[in-house]
């Protein structure tokens, strides 16, 4: 989670504050209510404790949307690297092998083949 945008980590704090009262989520992240105030309005942003306590108090509910929120806001940062590392020429092979492996992993998984049939 370290590495998520301050938006993103905004988000997630909007995602848990929509099924909880400010009160009851500044409880379970541990901080005054006026910072729920304030990571929500985007004057700052939750610290990566702050984020760990989020997620070891979200719902399964919660959790699905965090991780869209996590993914889409990795994927879009990942992306503008490698266009960058492209447009420089800098891809060398071993990059494109660890991504190989890693789309080889997650296919691998079997909910994830699952999914694809659940998809078809």
């Amino acid at each position: 989670m370290h590495l998520l945008s301050k938006d993103a980590r905004r988000r997630i704090v909007e995602v848990m504050l929509s099924r909880r009262s400010l009160r009851e989520l500044s409880e379970l992240l541990n901080v005054t209510p006026a910072a729920i105030s304030k990571y929500k309005s985007g004057a700052t942003h939750p610290s990566d404790e702050v984020l760990s306590r989020a997620l070891e108090n979200a719902s399964r509910d919660d959790l699905e949307e965090i991780a869209r929120i996590a993914f889409n806001d990795l994927y879009s940062g990942f992306i503008n690297l490698i266009e960058w590392m492209l447009e420089r020429k800098l891809v060398e092979s071993y990059i494109v092998e660890k991504l190989r492996e890693l789309l080889e992993r997650v296919e691998s998984n079997l909910d994830v083949k699952r999914a694809r049939i659940v998809i078809r």
